[in-house]
């Protein structure tokens, strides 16, 4: 199959390279002359397309001949203004869809998340028949979710066909920027906290090979068309646990500072507030955000009996493996503190 892939030179966008190439597509990648293309570099058949995701003519260009598009592109974080997230996350989702329409693709797999539905309160083995929430909880899921809503509407049978992926919580080697480094930066920086009432919180996972095997399959069931699915490693891990078993595998000292929920809440809603300033919210990481809170404070968990129905997935790695694989990456790799030195 002649396939491209957005957001290749990113953390899962790279593992779908890796994934066309196993499976002998033929692989275009879209990416901007700013990116660092060292990991593109080392497959010679792979061919680059230059433009960005606000060039459509570059995105026409890069579609000539493509059947299937893996769109993994996103500005992905807590933080920033709506016009960044708006321009990157539905606006550039737009013109990939337009694009499909225009070029004749076949099927375009739309890389979601599962913060479409999230309001801050527990999703417990949530299915894809949870609704949009009234309010989202940032600007970020807002600019998914719309994205999201617009790419599975123009689901054509006859023509276009659409998928959305939603794979929560994804980790694993070749992150530098996810949540994953962001929480080890803080452990190094001594600025982890622990949040006190919090101790049920919980999470499931991705790790990003079983993500990108859910975006493959995606691309080729011929019943998923139109639909989004929850994709996660299936276990529901406590994020108090996680956090001391990444410290213990990477040797880090574990959070001994606990912040009750209530002011841990009241400082991220200040923090919000302040980083509405454009400059803020622009250039620099908050200390917290209400996102992160909730995220640490709530159970958020997912049904992907869809995923194992309709797309034949099956998560491989879970937490005690994936640690394993990450500290042998970073071990390999510079270590802690080349795990974090791009972290902001």
């Amino acid at each position: 199959m002649n396939v491209l892939v957005t957001g290749a030179t990113g953390f899962l966008g790279s593992y779908l390279v890796d994934k066309c190439i196993e499976q002998g597509d033929r692989v275009r990648c879209l990416v901007r002359g700013s990116s660092n293309l060292d990991y593109l570099r080392r497959y010679r058949e792979v061919q680059l397309s230059y433009g960005s995701l606000m060039d459509e003519d570059a995105i026409d260009a890069a579609m000539e001949g493509i059947e299937i598009v893996y769109h993994a592109a996103a500005r992905s974080a807590d933080w920033g203004t709506r016009r960044q997230f708006w321009e990157s996350n539905y606006l550039g989702a737009i013109h990939v869809l337009r694009s499909c329409q225009k070029m004749g693709v076949k099927r375009l797999v739309y890389v979601s998340t599962p913060g479409v539905v999230y309001d801050y309160t527990d999703h417990v083995h949530i299915d894809e028949s949870q609704p949009y929430p009234r309010k989202f909880a940032n600007y970020y899921c807002e600019a998914k979710a719309r994205a999201e809503q617009e790419i599975l509407a123009a689901n054509d049978p006859n023509g276009l066909e659409t998928v959305a992926i939603r794979p929560h919580a994804i980790w694993g080697p070749r992150d530098l920027i996810g949540f994953v480094p962001r929480i080890v930066s803080r452990i190094v920086k001594k600025r982890m906290i622990k949040i006190a009432g919090a101790d049920n919180a919980a999470i499931d996972m991705t790790y990003v090979t079983d993500a990108a095997d859910a975006c493959i399959l995606a691309g080729k069931s011929s019943t998923c068309a139109g639909r989004p699915y929850f994709v996660s490693d299936g276990e529901e891990t406590r994020i108090r646990d996680f956090v001391d078993r990444l410290c213990e595998t990477l040797n880090l000292p574990k959070p001994s500072i606990a912040v009750p929920k209530r002011i841990a809440w009241s400082i991220a809603c200040v923090s919000d507030f302040v980083w509405r300033i454009p400059y803020l919210a622009e250039n620099l990481e908050p200390v917290v955000t209400r996102y992160a809170v909730g995220m640490a404070t709530n159970r958020t968990t997912h049904d992907i009996s869809a995923a194992k129905r309709d797309l034949g997935y099956e998560p491989k790695v879970g937490v005690e493996l994936g640690l394993k694989l990450l500290k042998k990456w970073v071990d390999e790799n510079g270590g802690v503190e080349a795990l974090i030195r791009h972290v902001k």
